[in-house]
């Protein structure tokens, strides 16, 4: 597997005990997310133990770092951004995608890339009550055939992550990815770990040939901005540069730190990437939309 190269986008919870538990099993690993470290993140995410949270750190970057002190033999690279459309080359070079972002409209997304290139991937989500991973490989039923059958509200990680994943979790992942990219499965299956008493379930999925994606390639993305609105924020992401000092110019006592500009008032709060991402914390959906409106008038 040396020789492979590895993308990992969402290096949350599960995103970054995969990325410290790989010990240098491949040469060169992409690290993929604009995400930054936040105080909120330590007790489900101590893989960032002892970063900084006062100012913006991002978590590829700290990641990476870290990483690298103790995998001298392997090569990172940072994509300090939220994941679009836009950025399908990127999946072009790689060998396998790891696919740990914590909400369905990333899922969807990369999804759309790997099916479009036909790279082998692992969709991986967890709730309260279980860890589901999905493998897919060229020609197999994709993630949307799946999700397009799902009925009810999907729970997002990001609502109901109380505590950071368990030893035997993580083990399981491992176990789980590691015979994948070992090609000892075909993929096309999706196998469940039950975390109340550790039972393993597998089921193969059929292709759909009503799908929108991998059988019929016209699925169009809703919004393709909105990247996630939940509990922890709102996501949205722009796809382009911004000059983050004329913004700066726009916004009362914000700062500008490194390349991001941050701004708080009370409960509320919003980041701006110079890679044109948003995080907002506090507001509901339509605030963010007319706050954003209302920041890029002039279009920056």
């Amino acid at each position: 597997m040396e020789a492979k190269k590895l993308l990992v986008i969402g290096v949350g919870a599960l995103g970054s005990a995969f990325l410290g538990n790989l010990r240098g099993q491949f040469e060169n690993v992409g690290i993929f997310d604009g995400d930054i470290v936040s105080a909120e993140n330590m007790s489900t995410q101590p893989f960032y133990n002892g970063c900084k949270t006062d100012i913006p750190v991002s978590k590829a970057v700290f990641a990476a770092g870290k990483l690298a002190q103790s995998n001298k033999q392997t090569n990172y690279t940072i994509y300090n951004k939220y994941f679009t459309e836009d950025d399908f080359d990127v999946i072009k070079e790689y060998d396998f995608i790891a696919d740990f972002t914590d909400n369905i409209k990333s899922r969807q997304v990369i999804n759309k890339g790997c099916v479009k290139y036909g790279k082998p991937a692992v969709f991986a989500s967890i709730n309260d009550r279980e860890l589901s991973l999905y493998f897919y490989s060229n020609g197999k039923a994709c993630f949307n055939c799946i999700l397009r059958k799902a009925t009810g509200k999907i729970k997002e990680g990001c609502e109901s992550m109380l505590s950071a994943p368990s030893p035997d979790t993580v083990n399981f992942i491992m176990h789980e990815v590691s015979n994948f990219l070992q090609d000892k499965d075909d993929g096309g299956n999706m196998v469940l770990f039950s975390l109340f008493n550790g039972r393993r379930l597998e089921a193969y999925i059929k292709k759909d040939a009503g799908c929108e994606e991998c059988s019929l390639h016209s699925l169009d993305i809703e919004d393709s901005t909105l990247i996630q609105a939940c509990s922890s924020g709102i996501k949205i992401s722009l796809h382009r540069k911004l000059d983050l000092g004329l913004l700066k110019n726009r916004v009362v006592s914000s700062k500008l730190i490194d390349d991001y500009l941050m701004y708080r008032e009370g409960r509320k709060s919003f980041l701006i990437s110079g890679d044109g991402d948003f995080l907002f914390t506090g507001y509901s959906l339509p605030e963010a939309k007319e706050l954003l409106s209302s920041l890029l008038k002039s279009k920056p």
